[in-house]
């Protein structure tokens, strides 16, 4: 009987979200409902006033993600003989802001990636870069304890900052 469980749990998980979140349905009405209505919130983010919005959000997160990671680095317990503890909580503010930058740029500039007039273009340099570093502080607070981390950490912050500047230019 217990070694069905398994089997009744992942039967369960399969069944239960779709019944859960189902759209309501009304038998006289041709068009479904979504449980949550987004459409106020889809026509501001693409509205002009949230685009500015987004624009000045993943503008203060980058300079956030970069100013940080170079805080984190300074702040080392090798370095400066800081607490750990204040270089880990620095760094962790560094690599949030790195994803959250990362999330909102591609809601916001995630057009602009393309290949129509070449691979190597101002916002695909800038994009890719920024990616890069992001992925590169996020891999680094995961590999805290190697002798990489600063390594990584340092990559990761300044191709950020390299992004950063190449877009400004």
């Amino acid at each position: 009987m217990f070694k069905k469980i398994p089997v009744y749990l992942v039967v369960l998980f399969l069944v239960l979200p779709p019944v859960l979140f189902a759209a309501e349905t009304d038998s006289t009405a041709t068009v479904k409902k979504p449980l949550i209505d987004m459409t106020a919130f889809n026509d501001y983010i693409k509205g002009p006033d949230g685009y500015q919005l987004l624009s000045t959000t993943h503008d203060v997160l980058g300079y956030s993600a970069v100013l940080l990671g170079l805080t984190a680095g300074l702040f080392s317990p090798p370095l400066l003989g800081v607490d750990e503890d204040i270089h880990g909580l620095i760094g962790v503010a560094a690599t949030t802001a790195a994803v959250l930058n990362i999330g909102v740029g591609f809601l916001n500039y995630g057009y602009r990636l393309t290949s129509s007039e070449g691979l190597f273009t101002k916002d695909n340099i800038h994009i890719v870069m920024g990616i890069t570093g992001g992925v590169l502080m996020l891999v680094a607070s995961l590999t805290s304890e190697s002798d990489f981390h600063p390594i990584i950490a340092g990559l990761g912050t300044g191709l950020m900052g390299a992004s950063i500047v190449f877009q400004l230019f």
